[in-house]
């Protein structure tokens, strides 16, 4: 007897196997067992956090997380985090406004150890004063590397100038004021308070059986005295905002406009069509924002999204990019907004933003770790059947209702807007009755891409080009568990079936990306990767957009140094539409004039973005000193001159004579049969010929230490540092993945020293960077201006000490087993099976390099990591890039 089903989400299967049970002292236990992988995520979920502080502790909740970690009367500073790092497994947390999340992921053989750390820091945290003191000065470096994201400015701005008496008002992470003045007692008491059994639920997920998790929960938790924490989140909005407005200005490159409107909290009727109305309005190449925003070149992005939180929602509509458009912008998406509020959506659009929701569910469910921070949350907002109602409202609702939930909660005139503009830009309007006036102005104009729900006319279906019907024999080689076709033209085909599986990851990926441009021509192929989604033979651009996310997806492109590449992840029934979809992308793009201008238009505005990124501008500022004339110093985006001189003739040939012959690889993985797999790639993807690429010459590194300084207002300095390193192709690359791990992330050396000893940054880092033809080493570290040369001493020493001495026996074990465990956590995702399945097949000795890795990691010693310091870390050749923050 065949099954139907009722509801949408009874397709979910954790909404009906999972266990619940509430324990005598008010704990709820979620246990789900999930055979799929050989891993397990253990989720502590406590019912506090921003809402639940009073105005003179803000920030505390966070202040909290930290110090979970640091200590319990058996464990001491650091060594949660390198117990959870030798058992094979992560561990992080998060603070929002109405809970705080603790999760560690480990290999399921892990669990019991896993679970008993995890309770330790629950249930006897010790807080002591003087790590307080000193994790309080890491805090306010995080605070100010906050106050250095023009982003989070924007965001945190809106909420609140568009609230009055509401907590979401203010700065969540804390200021660096009332953060040096919280107190040991301020913590215990809100520890004590909130960190109870009847306000936490403990979520499990994975290769479990549920008796032994039962069994393990219970010898522990159940210990705990119960004691439900009488609950005030404070006041509540007492009259309506109607219109508000705030502009100022920094030392940032782009500006940010954003509308948001109060709306209501979760558990409303109305919250699931608001999501929808800004999954159809932002979320996609196929959304009106970004087709008459970001299309029309007016910002680099736009987006509008419904959040929730507590007894709150705010819905929001954004755009960041050149001040000189940054009104136009804010004009169109406005228009936008208020033509969907108006006239309504199309069905089309609607359905669009349902398929896109349910993928994104799906992909979310895809690890133990999204299963156990879902079921946690869903706990915390009314159980399994709320978010069976939720869901169910999602994939159900009509354009109809969307609209009516618009007209009843997004009204023009309760509307607030934030303007955060670069220093010398002038205010997008310079009064309230002028901003009334615009906005007024734009109201009844309608969709500029969309015509009213009410005049709409089916879409003008593309015509596809007919593809044989005839099949064509495809010899598979087997390499392991990966089938191995070659199309006609000599493309591989790599399929690994995983069943079960409920999405489906194809891609085609190259070896050659920005490496193959010359100076000249920097961000050709970028270009040319993304004006291929502009339109094809057969479809325009929004076609193509529009058929990707009706299949719940987009078309990713990504163009770095060394490989280019388009790839879908889709359900499985999909599977035939999107390898369509992405051949004829690939294969049949047109590269109007018109779509390259727009596409160089916002490489351009991406330039002067990066500037703002405390992250990704001292790392370039280092590329270009360690790499010089090298194709690796070359930038992906393009610079000022290159873009400015791109034409689309170069796109063309770009496309013809690096894409269409190039050295290609088709990857799928998921729920599939090798051979139909094969024939389909055949069919829709047979006119790419293999090519191989001729070698990147070698590199040499600079024979002496390079610095390159930027000043800027920010409150922060931000140090990259780059060694020569080993490269993709040397073995050596496992020890410096070794080193890495001994030196980075919770529990490192990097970690413990230079941030919970000396409190010098809330971000420190240690990287290898393998790459084929000259790899490197680096690190990062952001501090207070006034600490930047004790900060960039500090990493310097940590380096030398790796030439110093050999590891710990200890340092050794912890790492690799770490290494080793992250590897195998990886694997419940199908992406990134896909991507090491191809970087091993474009840049390594074969297929048979996925499974190596535990082999190859297990053979590094503590004198190979010892060996390669003193081979690469020469302080005489380390290259630097800084951004020095003159905010002190």
């Amino acid at each position: 007897m065949t099954h139907t089903l009722l509801r949408p989400s009874d397709a979910l299967a954790l909404h009906h196997d999972t266990h619940r049970e509430v324990l005598p002292n008010g704990l709820t236990l979620l246990v789900r067992r999930d055979p799929s992988a050989p891993v397990v995520s253990i989720v502590t979920y406590v019912k506090a956090g921003y809402f639940d502080e009073t105005d003179d502790v803000v920030g505390i909740a966070h202040v909290l997380e930290h110090m979970f970690f640091k200590g319990t009367p058996t464990r001491g500073v650091g060594q949660i985090a390198r117990e959870t790092k030798a058992n094979g497994g992560y561990l992080n947390a998060h603070t929002i406004y109405d809970h705080t999340s603790y999760y560690t992921v480990l290999p399921s053989s892990g669990f019991v150890a896993g679970l008993e750390i995890q309770f330790d820091a629950y249930a006897r945290s010790v807080i002591d004063g003087e790590e307080l003191a000193r994790e309080l000065e890491v805090i306010i470096q995080e605070a100010k590397r906050k106050r250095d994201t023009s982003y989070a400015v924007a965001i945190e701005s809106l909420y609140a100038v568009l609230h009055d008496h509401h907590r979401i008002r203010r700065w969540r992470i804390g200021e660096e004021v009332g953060l040096r003045g919280l107190s040991r007692e301020q913590l215990v008491g809100f520890y004590r308070r909130w960190y109870r059994p009847d306000n936490t639920v403990l979520c499990i997920v994975g290769d479990v059986e549920l008796e032994q998790v039962r069994t393990e929960v219970y010898a522990r938790y159940a210990t705990l005295d119960a004691g439900a924490p009488a609950r005030d989140r404070g006041p509540q909005e007492v009259q309506l905002p109607g219109l508000r407005r705030k502009e100022w200005s920094g030392d940032i490159a782009q500006q940010h406009v954003a509308f948001g409107w109060r709306v209501p909290a979760l558990g409303h009727a109305d919250t699931p069509a608001l999501d929808l109305a800004g999954i159809a309005l932002g979320t996609g190449r196929a959304s009106r924002l970004y087709r008459a925003v970001r299309e029309e070149q007016l910002a680099s992005g736009v987006t509008a999204w419904n959040y929730t939180s507590g007894d709150v929602g705010v819905f929001v509509a954004h755009t960041e990019g050149a001040a000189a458009t940054a009104r136009d912008a804010m004009r169109a998406m406005w228009r936008e907004v208020q033509a969907a509020r108006s006239d309504g959506f199309r069905h089309g659009e609607i359905m669009r933003a349902q398929r896109i929701l349910e993928a994104r569910w799906l992909r979310r469910l895809e690890s133990m770790d999204g299963q156990a921070q879902y079921l946690a949350g869903w706990e915390a907002e009314g159980g399994l059947e709320a978010a069976s109602r939720y869901y169910d409202a999602l994939l159900t609702l009509d354009a109809d209702a969307v609209q009516g939930a618009m007209q009843r909660h997004l009204d023009p005139a309760q509307v607030t807007m934030v303007s955060y503009r670069p220093d010398g830009a002038s205010p997008v309007v310079e009064s309230d009755d002028a901003l009334r006036a615009l906005l007024e102005a734009e109201a009844g104009l309608g969709s500029a891409v969309m015509p009213p729900s009410s005049m709409a006319t089916p879409p003008v279906a593309h015509v596809a080009i007919a593809a044989p019907a005839i099949h064509v024999h495809l010899a598979a080689e087997q390499h392991d568990e990966v089938q191995v076709y070659r199309t006609t033209q000599g493309v591989p085909v790599l399929v690994l079936p995983r069943p079960g599986a409920p999405l489906v990851n194809l891609g085609v990926f190259q070896r050659g990306g920005a490496v193959l441009n010359d100076v000249a021509h920097e961000g050709l192929a970028r270009i040319a990767m993304q004006s291929s989604l502009k339109g094809t033979r057969t479809r325009t651009g929004a076609q193509v957009a529009e058929a990707a996310e009706e299949l719940g997806s987009s078309i990713g492109v990504s163009a770095g140094l060394e490989n280019i590449g388009w790839s879908m992840s889709v359900p499985v029934r999909h599977l035939s539409a999107a390898t369509e979809l992405l051949g004829d992308v690939i294969q049949r793009p047109i590269f109007a004039d018109e779509a390259i201008e727009t596409e160089r238009a916002l490489a351009l505005t991406e330039v002067t973005r990066v500037r703002d990124d405390m992250y990704r501008w001292p790392l370039r500022l280092a590329t270009i000193g360690a790499y010089g004339a090298h194709p690796y110093a070359r930038s992906v985006l393009g610079s000022e001159a290159s873009l400015a001189a791109l034409t689309a003739d170069q796109v063309r040939a770009f496309h013809a004579q690096q894409i269409m012959r190039g050295a290609s690889v088709i990857a799928v993985v998921g729920d599939v049969t090798p051979d139909d797999v094969a024939q389909l790639m055949q069919r829709h993807l047979g006119t790419l010929v293999h090519r191989e690429q001729s070698a990147l010459p070698s590199h040499a590194w600079p024979a002496e230490s390079h610095r390159t300084i930027e000043s800027r207002a920010k409150q922060q300095t931000a140090i990259a540092m780059l060694f020569p390193g080993p490269s993709r192709t040397e073995p050596a690359r496992f020890a410096a993945r070794v080193l890495s791990a001994i030196a980075s992330g919770l529990g490192g050396r990097f970690f413990e020293q230079l941030r919970d000893k000396q409190s010098l940054a809330y971000t420190v880092q240690a990287f290898p960077l393998e790459r084929i033809a000259g790899g490197a080493f680096g690190a990062y570290i952001a501090t207070g201006p006034d600490r930047e040369e004790e900060a960039r001493e500090g990493l310097l020493l940590e380096f030398a000490r790796f030439r110093e001495a050999p590891p710990t026996a200890e340092e050794l074990e912890r790492a690799t087993r770490y290494l080793i465990g992250a590897h195998a956590i990886a694997q419940q995702s199908g992406g990134t099976v896909m991507s090491e399945m191809v970087d091993a097949w474009l840049f390594g000795e074969g297929l048979h390099e996925r499974h190596d890795v535990t082999d190859h990691l297990r053979r590094v010693t503590a004198d190979d990591v010892q060996r390669l310091a003193q081979q690469y870390f020469d302080p005489a050749r380390v290259v630097e890039g800084v951004v020095r923050g003159t905010l002190i």
